[in-house]
């Protein structure tokens, strides 16, 4: 189960949930929608947020995990995949509401 809140912790350790920050979780997907390696993934989100690459690998473990984003080994290559794509519908319409601040904004994946 996927949901959008505000002000999270990265984890909770009171269930198996995990907190993406909207921010770093919307560039990776983007840059996945046509195929992205790692370091067009890294640069995609480093325009938006200079974060290291051992943070966007911990992304992406956890896109991957919750079926947001497949890796295709013989290509070396990230894909967003239909839910990933139903999850960017989902952020965009937190955008257009602007009840929050988009930096606040956090992925709850359980």
């Amino acid at each position: 189960m996927l949901t959008i809140e505000v002000d999270r912790l990265f984890t909770d350790k009171n269930t198996n949930s995990v907190y993406l920050k909207v921010a770093i979780t919307e560039p990776i997907l983007l840059a996945c929608i046509d195929g992205a390696s790692m370091p067009e993934i890294s640069l995609s989100v480093q325009r938006i947020i200079p974060i290291s690459d051992r943070t966007i690998r911990n992304y992406l473990f956890h896109l991957i995990n919750s079926f947001l984003v497949s890796y295709k080994g013989i290509m070396k290559l990230y894909f967003v995949t239909p839910r990933g794509l139903d999850t960017l519908k989902i952020i965009y319409f937190q955008r257009e509401k602007g009840i929050v601040n988009y930096a606040d904004l956090m992925l709850k994946i359980e």
